[in-house]
């Protein structure tokens, strides 16, 4: 891979960068802690995770090396909370939102490597398929977009279902569907923001389901009793999460990348 195409590590990094500083330093233990200083943490957690998940499966740059540095990336994650909450906290945030972003990476990769090795879509450069045949090179489209994101849908409603009627007690099976609710809403966000064309549609598509996902987030939530998060929290968090894929999608799409789908073959990263 040509030197300027590596560009895009430089620019991506600084804004991940900039945005692990903000959860790091923006406090979340000051009473009265703003609702979008929650979101903005809790929604950038939820997006770093999805985007390094997209990085391992969908490259750009050799495997052997996205898999060790989005784990670690990851694992970066926990530190800025423990740095946020302070020495006290440090310890119990690594662990708690250590294992969630891990499960979260980790569950991840069984859609994302079905979608590289099934369809054989991969982050490629513009300038790559300059040299070969216009059949050989098919586009992540609509089509594609509509199919995972029924997906998506449908996975909801079935959680949904199951967590309402679930006959165990206690808040665990709630909390666990607004984890997977985050997770499940911002792939088809990065998929779309992604594809070559119809962007603006595809973008549309997914930001329904995320607005339909916070609707279904709030009845759930109060089944946690008072202490649970309020509307504006779920706002908060869906919309900084997609703020961020969006920047982050709309670097990799400036700098040349766009899904493609082609034939399983060796990676040339």
């Amino acid at each position: 891979m040509p030197a300027k195409r590596y560009r895009v590590f430089i620019w991506v990094g600084l804004l991940l960068a900039l945005n692990w500083l903000s959860i790091a330093l923006l406090g979340l233990d000051h009473p009265g802690t703003n609702f979008v200083v929650i979101g903005n943490c809790f929604g950038s957690l939820f997006a770093h995770a999805t985007l390094a998940s997209a990085w391992t499966a969908f490259g750009p740059a050799p495997l052997i090396w996205r898999v060790p540095l989005s784990l670690a990336w990851v694992m970066s994650l926990p530190v800025a909370i423990g740095i946020n909450l302070g020495v006290v906290g440090l310890q119990e945030a690594v662990l708690l939102f250590g294992s969630c972003l891990l499960g979260q990476w980790v569950l991840l990769q069984f859609p994302l490597w079905t979608l590289a090795l099934v369809l054989g879509l991969r982050l490629r450069h513009i300038n790559e398929g300059k040299q070969e045949p216009a059949t050989e090179r098919v586009q992540f489209g609509i089509r594609h977009l509509l199919i995972v994101t029924a997906i998506a849908g449908v996975l909801l409603g079935i959680g949904r279902i199951v967590v309402t009627n679930v006959s165990i007690a206690g808040e665990e099976p709630v909390f666990f569907f607004l984890a997977v609710a985050a997770i499940v809403v911002t792939l088809p966000l990065l998929l779309a923001a992604l594809m070559r064309r119809l962007v603006i549609p595809g973008i549309s598509l997914a930001l329904l389901l995320t607005g339909v996902a916070t609707a279904l987030e709030l009845p759930l939530s109060e089944l946690v009793g008072a202490s649970g998060p309020e509307m504006k929290h779920f706002v908060a968090i869906n919309v900084a999460s997609s703020i961020l894929i969006l920047l982050v999608a709309g670097i990799v799409r400036m700098n040349g990348y766009y899904l493609c789908v082609q034939p399983a073959a060796a990676e040339s990263d």
